[in-house]
């Protein structure tokens, strides 16, 4: 029976017709098998691939690789096709569909990045409402430049499927002094020949969680530890609305507050995104709507005013860092649970107020959160 619970910094590898129908490789706890490409191909060895995995505890995930480009039609069918044959061979719902981009083999990455991310969330859109989880592969090359991944993270939360090697040949274990910072990465690709088996290496770094409710969008995607008072986000997250009535808050399905959505309440103090104010109802989601006696609501300035100041959060290990790139220097390491004042950002990097020896520092906003 196949894993449905794999915990974060577990190794797992991805494979297709060119790797064998036996999955065991060394320490693999989870397996991303290729399902199709285009609207035409299916791997003929997807079915065994993913029996292979399920006898072997491993968590088993899919992925097919795009031949759509900048093309929302093409994305839509390609991303049925795939769900279809998923589902077909044995990829349980719940678990993950990646939409794999990358240049060659009938796929451009070369038409904008805006209309490259309209194709992908079109994609998305269509593998969650099949009941998937969705991602999206690509080499951060394409990630930086030919994709808007703030509007794939915006949409999707921790979505990124990221390949980036440090040597390019047969790496045993993923060195994460080599991690290139990115928002929103669930899972970073680290080697092409992991453990010297031919098969390319991953790690993930959120746990993977094969589940039923594929409703996590609808939330704040977890930017959150703390639901007090003084609730944490990220810093590109505007509002949240905490609920704050102990019997909980029922959802509605417009601003009315004359439909329930359900007739289950959401649990006191869960936080959610806000994305409008209506006639005093606070949505929430599409067609979601809280009662605005039900929670409280909390803005963030910083993510609409980057010299604002704030206090953060250290949620995830990290350094101090001498500036705002990705070859950015680590100048000391910032402690988990402390706090530290921030005066501004640039892009997702905020400033730290305290210099070192009389330089500016910055600490990535993915690994620090405002405190509001």
């Amino acid at each position: 029976m196949s894993s449905s619970n794999v915990p974060k910094r577990s190794y797992g590898v991805d494979v297709s017709s060119y790797q064998s129908e036996n999955t065991n490789y060394p320490n693999a706890k989870f397996v991303f098998v290729k399902v199709t490409e285009g609207t035409g191909y299916i791997n003929p060895k997807a079915s065994a691939q993913i029996r292979s995995a399920k006898n072997h505890d491993q968590l088993v995930a899919s992925y097919f690789y795009a031949n759509h480009s900048s093309s929302v039609s093409k994305a839509k069918a390609e991303a049925k096709y795939a769900v279809a044959k998923a589902k077909a061979v044995g990829v349980p719902l719940g678990s993950y569909v990646a939409d794999d981009f990358e240049q060659g083999d009938g796929n451009s990455v070369y038409g904008s990045a805006s209309a490259n991310t309209d194709a992908i969330l079109a994609a998305m859109s269509v593998i969650k409402e099949a009941g998937y989880k969705p991602l999206v592969y690509a080499n951060t090359s394409v990630l930086r430049n030919n994709l808007a991944v703030s509007r794939i993270v915006k949409s999707y939360g921790t979505c990124i499927w990221m390949a980036s090697y440090k040597i390019s040949g047969r790496q045993d274990h993923a060195d994460f002094n080599y991690f290139p910072p990115m928002d929103g990465v669930a899972i970073w690709q680290f080697a092409d020949n992991y453990r010297g088996c031919d098969v390319d290496g991953n790690i993930n770094l959120v746990d993977l969680k094969i589940s039923s409710d594929n409703h996590q969008a609808k939330s704040v995607k977890k930017p959150v530890e703390s639901l007090s008072q003084h609730p944490v986000v990220k810093y590109d997250v505007g509002a949240v609305a905490v609920v704050s009535n102990q019997k909980g808050a029922y959802i509605y399905t417009s601003s009315k507050l004359d439909e329930k959505e359900s007739d289950k309440l959401k649990p006191y103090k869960s936080m959610w995104k806000v994305f409008a104010i209506e006639n005093g109802a606070i949505k929430v989601g599409k067609n979601e709507y809280f009662d605005g006696r039900a929670v409280y609501v909390k803005a963030n300035p910083i993510a609409y005013n980057d010299s604002k100041h704030a206090v953060v959060k250290i949620v995830k290990p990290c350094h101090a860092l001498d500036g705002t790139d990705p070859n950015a220097i680590k100048v000391y390491p910032l402690k988990v649970g402390s706090k530290i004042e921030v005066q501004g950002r640039v892009g997702r990097f905020l400033r730290i107020k305290d210099k070192y020896k009389g330089k500016t520092v910055y600490v990535t906003g993915n690994r620090a959160y405002i405190v509001l």
